[in-house]
């Protein structure tokens, strides 16, 4: 299934052992999802990099091996590829900064993962929270 992640899911993922990094290492055994994500997500990523790791509760090693682990599971889409979904996304992204996720999701017609609990107040682009893919990996429900 191909899911757009956002990166609220990527920063939890570097910051602590959650739900949202074991399906990264879930999703590398079972490779039930492929993710895909803008190219924004590394400007989010490289932006907040300093606060990511004054927060991590990871060694030094061990962020770097969490972040190859996302890294090698995520498709980065190019601008160019979604753009012309863009002005159908504002009607659905909370904030401007999420408008790429949504585009990507439009483009490719596919759900979005992520924790913000805005992303559901839409019906257009079918949103999971990371509990509900981490109970699919697990066959709790699809």
């Amino acid at each position: 299934m191909l899911l757009v992640i956002d990166a609220n899911v990527v920063f939890s993922s570097l910051i602590s052992k959650s739900i949202c990094l074991r399906i990264f290492e879930l999703n590398r055994l079972f490779k039930k999802f492929e993710f895909i994500a803008p190219e924004f997500l590394l400007f989010e990523i490289s932006n907040r990099i300093d606060k990511i790791l004054k927060f991590t509760k990871f060694t030094r090693e061990e962020f770097e091996e969490v972040f190859s682990l996302i890294e090698e599971q995520i498709e980065i889409i190019p601008f160019e590829i979604f753009k012309e979904k863009i002005d159908e996304a504002k009607s659905l992204s909370p904030h401007f900064k999420d408008l790429p996720y949504f585009a990507l999701a439009l483009k490719f017609n596919c759900p979005v993962l992520s924790g913000e609990k805005r992303f559901k107040n839409q019906d257009k682009v079918k949103v999971y929270s990371p509990r509900e893919v981490l109970d699919m990996m697990l066959g709790k429900k699809e």
